[in-house]
């Protein structure tokens, strides 16, 4: 028994609460007498997603505790108490909605947006009708279907069709609903429980969680529908919120590897992330320094649990009238289906391969059956509709052709619910499970079937097919493409005429993934994952050395900062002993002191990166445009002549850097106390053009091949006494160009001493693939030569062996000491990428910092 909401608890040092958030309980509601306390009974579901909620989370070690709406509407005067008996018999929380709320929420934006969109499918059969085919042994029905009848209410709001207008509305309830549900967990989460969101009407939960959690604990969130490739989620105006929302959570699950890739892959192209293997060898997004950990696993089902249900058969009135039904059909070779009547299950396709199969073998009319089951909705009613529709036609139309009114070779009910005794009932009576869906999520209803026929004299078989999610993990069963009915014909034959030792040896394949994972054990596991990537926050430790101010990127560690707002909001992680820059600190600091170093990076930070790209493109364009006389007059003008005659083009000045930005600059270097350094990886002609005019600045290019002091308008290279043996550098920018001219969006910049690839524009995965293959491809040429090659984000860069912008900076430091006599008590040192660290780290050694 669970104490109310809010008050102190006290587990075993051992147990661990897991609180389970769902959007619906896994509790059946039906009306008590008006002479009880309760006006409501209560009892645990038995459908098959009912069971693996409650089986999930179980053993000596995990406290399950439920938070989600009840499955119908509690008036007002009944909320307390259902709220007490949920919480002191079934350790769940009741998160109660007023109809219009939960219909927007789940009606309009969970079905009517996310379900479609995440099954990459929005119309599954478009406009046209399905038709059966007409063979010439008996004429077909070919009447159009009749407009859908209206649907009932029942608990809900009429169910409507998704409406693109009422989208801004939905989305706001929808966020309504979870922040609603945050509340609830916030109010009943310890130290040391675990929060594990449960499927796609609560993605945005971990965000809410994460803001007041700080980052503690361990969040984790679990798909039980597939998720959609990138090219279909970025069509949702809110995709960039439903990501950043679901990288708030520290491990997030997936039932196969292909839902994982399609989620890596849209946290890539549009947020811009990379993902790795991790030493613990599961999958790990990189977000803001923190290791988002990605599984994917599937479950079973409780073989004992499924056992005992089959044993009870015959005590229970529902199992035996089922049982009664199907009794004629003993004799007969039974394939059975339980399917939601709905688009994505495709229970048409599966009556038109069974209608071939008929064909086909008429033999089979005879001693073949099709026990078929299906699940009526009360949401997405067009579909629901016209799938119903199409199911009902076919169904008489097959009966009409094939069978007789005795002797049907077809059996359909249409049911609102079907409990696990009746399931049972069915699948120990069935030969073949058939499944020809179109794109499934979990699904528990093959292991059922496969509990059902443990120890029996004729085991069973599994039809799946191969858009099913457990299809990748059941090897014995046989694969279908339900949009290819020769092909479920073909396996339907396979099955029927399957011999003895073939049907033993895929039904071990598949009943051993069974025996090896059970929900309970597969939770267990789940569970432990979940913990270890919980990343307990840390206050932020004072600077590492009170004079140094430091504005960079890192990554690894435990060390945690939140930062952002709204869908923004995230928890940024730094290696141990990172410093934020502190502002106000950084101003009180410039005020007191009077020999200050202040260092800025050009690219990305003093200027647009997109403006830089933007010269990339006008040179090339300057040299290739054959009818242009200014250009082809190009070669005859210097360096800076020629920039700026590329960024005067069409009438209009390209400038990297804001005059705000160099005004800016002018007053650091106007006064006497600063020594004030741009560095850049960048041509020194870029440099001279956008800061030759400010006075007393020091300019670094090429990565700290050359340097301009302050006082001197002379650059100078840094490594005169070296041979300047730049051979390499024509047959690497070639090719470096083959590769841009592969890669689209890709440039490529030809410096004095450099040569980059540069691929930030171009598809973010592919780009990636191209830098990892030209990264090898230079290392095997280039391995006599004596030259660095550099990998960072967005570039590969070729530059000569041992240029390092710490040693232009060590020259800067002696022209400091020269000028001030003594070292600076001050260094500002800003970046913008985690590229910059190694020339932080640099600095600060050659600056005597260790």
């Amino acid at each position: 028994m669970s104490p109310p909401p809010g008050s102190p608890r006290t587990n075993s040092p051992r147990e661990v609460t897991v609180v389970v958030c769902i959007n619906v309980l896994p509790l059946v509601f039906t009306r008590a007498s008006l002479t009880e306390s309760c006006p409501w009974h209560v009892e645990w579901s038995t459908s098959s997603y009912g069971l693996f909620l409650r089986n999930i989370v179980s053993g000596q070690r995990f406290k399950p505790m439920f938070i989600g709406c009840p499955e119908v509407f509690i008036p007002k005067q009944d909320e307390q108490s259902v709220r007490l008996l949920l919480l002191h018999s079934f350790n769940c929380i009741p998160v109660f909605l007023d109809t219009t709320v939960a219909h927007r929420h789940f009606q309009g934006f969970c079905k009517g947006v996310l379900w479609p969109i995440f099954h990459n499918v929005v119309d599954v059969y478009n406009s046209a009708e399905l038709k059966l085919d007409d063979f010439d042994t008996t004429s077909s029905s070919s009447s159009t279907l009749a407009s859908s009848p209206p649907p009932d209410p029942g608990v809900w709001l009429p169910p409507a069709s998704w409406n693109p207008a009422s989208q801004d509305k939905c989305w706001s309830e929808y966020c309504h609903v979870n922040r609603l549900f945050a509340k609830k967990v916030l109010e009943n989460w310890q130290p040391g429980s675990v929060i594990w969101i449960h499927d796609y009407p609560l993605l945005v939960l971990a965000s809410y969680l994460l803001r007041k959690l700080r980052g503690g604990g361990a969040l984790a969130l679990f798909m039980h529908v597939p998720f959609p490739s990138s090219e279909i989620f970025r069509t949702l105006t809110v995709r960039t919120e439903l990501l950043r929302a679901m990288l708030c959570a520290n491990h997030i699950g997936f039932l196969v590897f292909e839902h994982a890739r399609h989620f890596l892959t849209a946290c890539k192209r549009l947020l811009g992330l990379n993902y790795r293997t991790s030493h613990t060898g599961m999958l790990a997004v990189e977000y803001n320094g923190r290791l988002v950990l990605v599984t994917c696993s599937h479950c079973g089902t409780e073989l004992h649990h499924m056992r005992a249900l089959l044993g009870k058969l015959d005590s229970d009135p529902r199992a035996v009238a089922l049982q009664a039904t199907l009794a004629p059909l003993v004799h007969k070779f039974i394939f059975a289906s339980v399917d939601r009547l709905e688009g994505l299950c495709g229970v048409p396709l599966k009556l038109r391969a069974f209608d071939r199969f008929l064909h086909m073998y008429p033999h089979r009319r005879t001693d073949t059956v099709l026990v078929q089951f299906g699940i009526s909705l009360d949401c997405r009613p067009n579909d629901y509709h016209r799938t119903q529709q199409y199911v009902e036609k076919f169904v008489g139309e097959l009966n009409r052709r094939w069978g007789t009114p005795t002797h049907p070779v077809v059996v359909y009910e249409e049911r609102a619910h079907m409990q696990a005794q009746e399931r049972m009932a069915l699948w120990h009576v069935g030969h073949v499970f058939l499944d020809t869906c179109v794109r499934g999520g979990l699904s528990m209803l093959p292991f059922e079937f496969l509990a059902a026929h443990h120890g029996g004299d004729r085991p069973g078989v599994l039809v799946a097919s191969e858009f099913a999610c457990y299809s990748r993990i059941l090897n014995g069963a046989l694969l279908v493409n339900p949009w290819k009915a020769d092909d479920v014909v073909a396996a339907l034959v396979k099955a029927v005429e399957m011999p003895p030792y073939e049907m033993k040896s895929r039904f071990a394949l598949n009943f051993k993934f069974l025996l090896d994972n059970p929900v309970s054990e597969w939770g267990a596991r789940m569970l432990a994952d979940i913990q270890k990537a919980g990343v307990p926050t840390t206050s932020v430790p004072p600077p590492p050395h009170p004079t140094t101010a430091t504005s960079s990127r890192g990554g690894g560690g435990c060390d945690c900062v939140e930062v952002g707002f709204g869908f923004d909001y995230r928890v940024v992680q730094f290696s141990p002993g990172f410093a934020a820059l502190d502002v106000d600190d950084t101003v009180k600091k410039y005020a007191t002191t009077s020999r200050r170093l202040l260092v800025f990076d050009y690219g990305g930070t003093l200027s647009w990166t997109l403006c830089l790209m933007d010269d990339e493109a006008s040179m090339y364009y300057y040299y290739r445009n054959p009818d242009d006389k200014e250009a082809a007059a190009g070669d005859e003008m210097d360096p800076a002549a020629r920039l700026a005659s590329v960024r005067k083009r069409d009438g209009q000045v390209r400038t990297p850097v804001s005059m705000e930005t160099k005004a800016s600059l002018e007053l650091l270097c106007n006064d006497p106390c600063n020594v004030v350094v741009v560095w850049s990886n960048g041509r020194r002609v870029e440099l001279d053009h956008e800061f030759g005019s400010i006075a007393g600045l020091h300019l670094i290019s090429d990565s700290g091949y050359f340097l301009r002091k302050s006082d001197s308008v002379v650059w100078e290279s840094l490594y005169a006494d070296a041979p300047d043996d730049f051979a390499w550098k024509p047959q690497v920018a070639n090719v470096v160009r083959t590769y841009v001219g592969r890669t689209n969006g890709a440039f490529a910049i030809v410096n004095e001493t450099s040569v980059t690839f540069d691929y930030h524009n171009s598809d973010p995965e592919y780009g990636e693939m191209q830098a990892a293959e030209l990264y090898e491809h230079l290392s095997q040429l280039l391995k006599k030569d004596k030259v660095a090659i550099a990998r960072g984000k967005g570039f590969v860069e070729v530059h000569r062996f041992g240029v390092n912008k710490a040693i232009a900076i060590s020259m800067v430091l002696t022209f400091c000491k020269d000028k001030a006599g003594a070292s600076p008590d001050m260094i500002l040192c800003v970046g913008d990428d985690e590229s910059d660290e190694p020339a932080f780290k640099s600095m600060l050694i050659v600056c005597g910092y260790k």
